[in-house]
């Protein structure tokens, strides 16, 4: 499901805000402070991002409830969102980047 233009920046500018994501935000970062990705390159770096495993631009607000979420530093983020725009989903996952796609969203939320 693709979600765009205007009503799509409005909608997720307030879900960010939410305290919903707000806590949950939190959470994540409590659990896992390290990003994930640096990690399973044997690097010790600080998270600042809370990324939506499966982009919430393809599966909508759903996304920020039913998901997996991962821990990542700005670098990783951004080449995570990069790969997004081709249609690839990476998860970093018991130490290596793996590639999901968006059939395994059900499989990987249930």
């Amino acid at each position: 499901m693709e979600h765009g233009g205007r009503e799509y920046t409005d909608s997720k500018d307030s879900v960010y805000s939410s305290p919903l994501w707000k806590a949950t935000r939190k959470r994540q970062l409590s659990l896992q402070p390290l990003c994930q990705a640096c990690l399973s390159q044997g690097i010790i770096t600080a998270a600042h991002h809370v990324d939506h495993v499966f982009p919430w631009r393809q599966i909508g607000k759903e996304a920020f409830t039913r998901n997996l979420f991962q821990s990542l530093c700005q670098e990783h983020h951004s080449y995570k969102t990069g790969k997004e725009k081709h249609g690839i989903v990476i998860h970093w996952i018991e130490g290596k980047e793996t590639t999901l796609t968006l059939d395994d969203y059900a499989a990987h939320t249930s």
